[in-house]
């Protein structure tokens, strides 16, 4: 009866562990959402493995919050990728990495302008350099808000030399994502 109660409790203080982890989370995607100047929305990622793309995920998010193909999603302040599916009540994200994804970046302090491109790795890499760019490791990776797609200033990662190839080492760690906020544009003023 004794082991019975205590793996009763045990599993009672790991449920209770896994909700104030939960809380902390939630309360973490709130802050952001009420400091941030842009409309933002959250979203609970659902692991989905059946899919045309290498690197996405789908979200518990629709057009029932207003969701459209193309917005930015961000993990925290961070951007990872866009809405390339919608549903009412779930959204697919092509995330940064996938091999379909092109994000039109500048790079500071250079202010120099490329194309974010998604290899299918943990690390994409920079396109569409100018020839005698001033690209240095370390440098910060923005969206560039170019062509009107995402906002511009966005914090995506920074530049990593590796094998002749530019890369960009990203702030958020996609496999470790649970919640997102959905970038719906700025907030208008009633």
């Amino acid at each position: 009866q004794l082991k019975k109660e205590n793996t009763i409790l045990k599993n009672d203080i790991s449920q209770s562990d896994f909700l104030l982890l939960e809380n902390t989370q939630l309360r973490k995607l709130i802050d952001e959402q009420s400091t941030s100047s842009v409309n933002l929305i959250s979203g609970r990622v659902i692991l989905d493995k059946r899919s045309p793309y290498l690197n996405s995920f789908i979200i518990n998010s629709g057009t029932n919050n207003d969701i459209k193909n193309g917005l930015a999603v961000l993990d925290g302040n961070n951007f990872v990728g866009r809405i390339v599916d919608v549903n009412f009540f779930s959204s697919r994200v092509l995330l940064v990495t996938d091999l379909n994804s092109k994000i039109p970046i500048v790079i500071e302090p250079s202010g120099t302008h490329a194309i974010l491109s998604g290899r299918g790795t943990n690390e994409p890499s920079l396109e569409y350099l100018p020839e005698n760019h001033m690209v240095q490791e370390k440098d910060k990776v923005y969206t560039s808000g170019k062509e009107g797609i995402f906002s511009p200033g966005i914090p995506i990662g920074e530049v990593k030399f590796q094998n002749d190839i530019i890369h960009v080492s990203l702030f958020s760690d996609l496999s470790q994502i649970t919640f997102v906020n959905i970038n719906l544009g700025e907030l208008t003023q009633k």
